[in-house]
């Protein structure tokens, strides 16, 4: 089944939790601490496989986490890390972030764009692993009996959305002859029949000329009012956004009368109305090279040439007259694709992506830009007030340190209280706590009842 969109959530893998130990040996009545640190949570990545042609296996699953990293161990053993989850897509998918404010109001935050195979993003990172006491011990705490747990994984909803990546883009009206010109010029086999919307979705299709291969597409069939949402368009014109170039096809046959000579104003009102929706759609399709060919030529008793002067008259610069039922002008066609394919490949401005960035071994990482809204610091917090009157502290490292906090743990909880003392946080809360019964969160983590 062909799917050129889907939402999904993804998480990264928990950190495991971080292990209490103690040396217990013959004649060692004071072995210390050992317990080892808990492994960190696998990362999700979104990878680009050529092998892939449509996001087909996001239909029926939305949700998708990396593996959990392994609990820490006695004898200063740590957790093994949690293996990263690839999600596989294809060329030509471009990643959102789907933000969801307070009230409802979803926005959409491009993450990246993947092209060639092999390039990968890192879309969410692993939790990390909670240390273990061992990593506690001092001249101070010699016997510490806590540790931490295992940091949750980052979790984030995106949207994927795919736009083919083609050389040519065929376009032009329902039956016009666009899936029979792909079925002649390269070997892709589409439905093809006498009536209006049998293409319902993309096909892909590979042209060899003179050793040299290119990608066209066969877009299905666009209306008036496309742009609009009419007709499939609306659904499929993200796809010619992707294409090099593209190609117009025109039926002459529309513009046969009996006993006259064909009306060349009937295919030029076809031609205004596709290129009004592409227009209206995005002004990048507007601006995108395009060749016109006149097609079924073989039900025209007449001269195509009258037909092609008519139309450049009339600004519409036709490449050639062909049939694809009686093969003339096919041959030809593709050679002057492949000239325009090769003109628009040079054109293009490769991206330079850094292959030093930590990459699980498949490919080329694709950074992923994101705001740095907070410092690493513990002491970089800050105390704001709910619409319920509750007190929310907000902080990377302050919010980090509470999740992994293990409050059953009556040693646990009196670091988190010396640390929420050190950093000044504590005093600040009692000043603004004027009523014992005011809730305080640092992240999502309830704590008014343990200060």
């Amino acid at each position: 089944m062909f799917l050129d969109e889907a939402t999904i959530e993804v998480r990264g893998g928990h950190g495991g939790r971080g292990c209490v130990g103690f040396r217990r040996e013959k004649y060692i009545p004071f072995g210390g601490p050992n317990g080892g640190n808990g492994a960190r949570g696998g990362d999700v990545y979104v990878v680009c496989d050529e092998n892939t042609d449509t996001l087909s296996d996001f239909l029926s699953r939305k949700k998708f986490e990396a593996p959990k990293g392994g609990f820490g161990l006695g004898k200063n053993c740590n957790g093994k890390d949690g293996e990263d989850l690839m999600l596989r897509v294809p060329p030509g998918t471009l990643v959102t972030q789907v933000i969801t404010d307070g009230k409802g109001t979803e926005k959409l935050v491009a993450l990246g764009d993947l092209s060639e195979h092999g390039e990968m993003m890192l879309i969410a990172h692993g939790g990390r692993g909670g240390f273990g006491n061992a990593h506690f011990k001092s001249s101070v705490r010699q016997t510490p009996d806590f540790a931490e747990l295992g940091e949750p994984g980052e979790q984030l909803r995106i949207k994927l959305e795919l736009k083919l990546v083609a050389d040519i883009g065929i376009i032009g009206y329902p039956s016009v002859g666009k899936s029979t010109l792909i079925s002649v010029i390269s070997s892709a086999k589409p439905k093809i029949a006498d009536y209006p919307f049998t293409t319902l979705v993309p096909n892909l299709g590979v042209v060899t000329v003179d050793d040299r291969n290119y990608v066209v597409c066969d877009i299905p069939g666009l209306i008036e009012g496309a742009s609009e949402g009419k007709g499939l368009g609306h659904e499929f014109l993200r796809h010619i956004e992707r294409c090099g170039a593209l190609v117009h096809v025109l039926d002459v046959s529309r513009c046969l009368r009996e006993g006259e000579e064909p009306d060349a104003e009937l295919l030029i009102n076809d031609y205004k109305a596709i290129r009004k929706e592409l227009s209206a759609y995005s002004p990048t399709l507007a601006e995108k090279r395009e060749l016109v060919i006149l097609n079924k030529t073989d039900l025209v008793d007449h001269d195509p040439k009258k037909l092609e002067s008519a139309l450049k008259k009339a600004k519409i610069a036709v490449v050639t007259s062909i049939s694809c039922a009686t093969m003339r002008g096919v041959d030809d066609l593709k050679k002057s694709l492949l000239k325009v394919v090769l003109e628009e490949r040079a054109k293009r401005v490769a991206i330079p992506v850094d292959d030093a960035s930590a990459s699980p071994g498949e490919g080329k990482v694709i950074p992923v830009l994101r705001p740095h809204l907070t410092s690493e610091r513990m002491g970089a917090y800050r105390i704001g007030r709910a619409t319920d009157g509750s007190i929310v502290i907000s902080g990377k490292r302050i919010v980090q340190f509470t999740v992994m906090t293990d409050f059953g743990n009556d040693e646990g909880e009196r670091r988190f209280l010396d640390v929420l003392d050190r950093i000044g946080l504590k005093k600040a809360i009692k000043k603004l706590r004027t009523d014992d019964a005011i809730k305080v969160y640092i992240g999502s983590v309830r704590v008014d009842s343990y200060l």
